[in-house]
């Protein structure tokens, strides 16, 4: 796991969002020039570092006769992916079309889901956070995962 935690960050109006020190550190041991690649997927911006993102290209690229659907859903993360490099300062720039698919305000929170990041409105993560979990307990439990609480 690379990317992990979350927390709150208020992004300026120029789509500026400075990223956790150990976010940044991250993307500097995978990209020394501090390069990102975001997208949209499931309603949030999604940041990954070029090892990560090259995996998921050629793992896109593998699928054979893919629905339309699953066409359809390649289209929307390889052509509103954006790579981006991070500042002096240690933030990234998300692009005004990818605000506006992520409907980002001010308000954000940061969240570190392993081998991504992912960029999410305040107000969407925390009914994120109002979800009830019960339902995948069974989904767990054929993957092999058995929680220890």
């Amino acid at each position: 796991m690379k990317f992990r935690s979350h927390a709150h960050r208020s992004m300026d109006a120029k789509g500026r969002l400075m990223l956790t020190p150990e976010f940044r550190d991250q993307i500097y041991s995978d990209s020394a020039e501090g390069l990102v690649t975001l997208t949209i997927f499931e309603g949030n911006i999604v940041g990954f570092t070029p090892p990560d993102w090259a995996i998921l290209e050629e793992n896109l690229a593998k699928i054979k006769n893919p629905s339309r659907s699953l066409r359809n859903f390649i289209r929307i993360i390889i052509s509103g992916s954006e790579e981006v490099h991070l500042d002096k300062q240690g933030r990234i720039t998300i692009p005004s079309h990818l605000r506006k698919s992520g409907k980002l305000d001010k308000e954000i929170v940061l969240a570190g889901v392993g081998d991504r990041f992912e960029v999410w409105d305040k107000r969407a993560f925390e009914a994120l956070l109002e979800q009830d979990f019960d339902d995948v307990s069974e989904e767990l439990s054929q993957s092999g995962v058995e929680l220890p609480f």
